[in-house]
């Protein structure tokens, strides 16, 4: 049975783990905009990221911490700490008009290069390139991560249009799934929480930890200095300790 102290602090982590995936379909979903930049560079972001920081930090998580990112040499905890510093100098210049609208400037910029126009730092943002030999998509993969959509009753607006495997539409399904995992424990609903996170291990053993940590090198390494860089090592971090939280979170509830 879970005290009380430990009924916030599993709520705490749900909350988070929610916001994160949330906040990195937010970064990689579309080209940014004053509102999202503000969202993605908030002291709420930041509070999140230092969230992951604190799990990195405890014990049990000495292995995951010290865990390769690709082939960057980058540690997870060190690309969660660029992640934070990354917020911090983006939050210090959002407060002058000036510097905010150059820095959105500059970020659309970087998104288009990054993930809109063919070139040379041009990174695939689906998951196809990374677990086929060839970067088509709609292959059957791509269905696979579909009926995960279709079976929580989610639709992309632009199904057989976009990819469903998008790294943008994956987190926006891990984020959807973790507010389900949330509201059912809050409502005291154990069950249904400890089915929804079930899932969640699922797909994201099926088709995010399976490539993300390589989307993530390449973002890195072609926005090496920028806050796309950042992020991506910040969600390819955070993903491989979300399988351990999984992990512990359904023990905790299990016993509550």
């Amino acid at each position: 049975m879970l005290n009380r102290e430990r009924e916030v602090a599993v709520g705490m982590v749900l909350a988070r783990r929610m916001h994160l995936y949330s906040l990195m379909h937010l970064a990689f979903g579309s080209r940014p905009t004053a509102e999202s930049v503000g969202k993605m560079l908030s002291v709420e972001a930041g509070a999140s990221f230092g969230f992951v920081n604190e799990l990195l930090a405890s014990d049990g998580c000495e292995d995951i911490a010290r865990r390769t990112v690709g082939s960057c040499g980058s540690t997870i905890a060190a690309c969660v700490d660029e992640a934070i510093a990354c917020i911090e100098r983006g939050e210090r210049g959002l407060e002058d008009p000036a510097r905010a609208r150059e820095l959105v400037g500059n970020l659309r910029s970087a998104y288009d290069k990054l993930f809109q126009v063919p070139g040379r730092l041009y990174v695939h943002p689906w998951e196809s390139p990374y677990t086929s030999e060839d970067s088509m998509v709609f292959r059957e993969s791509t269905l696979d991560v579909r009926s995960f959509y279709h079976d929580a009753g989610f639709k992309l607006q632009v199904e057989k249009r976009f990819p469903d495997d998008h790294i943008a539409a994956m987190m926006d399904y891990m984020g959807r799934m973790g507010h389900r995992a949330y509201e059912a424990f809050a409502d005291g609903r154990d069950d249904e929480a400890l089915r929804t996170l079930a899932v969640q291990r699922c797909f994201a053993d099926r088709h995010i930890l399976t490539w993300v940590d390589r989307f993530a090198d390449k973002v890195m390494g072609n926005d090496a200095r920028g806050c796309y860089g950042a992020f991506a090592g910040g969600m390819a971090a955070f993903a491989f300790l979300d399988a351990a939280l999984v992990d512990r979170l359904e023990k905790e509830l299990v016993a509550r």
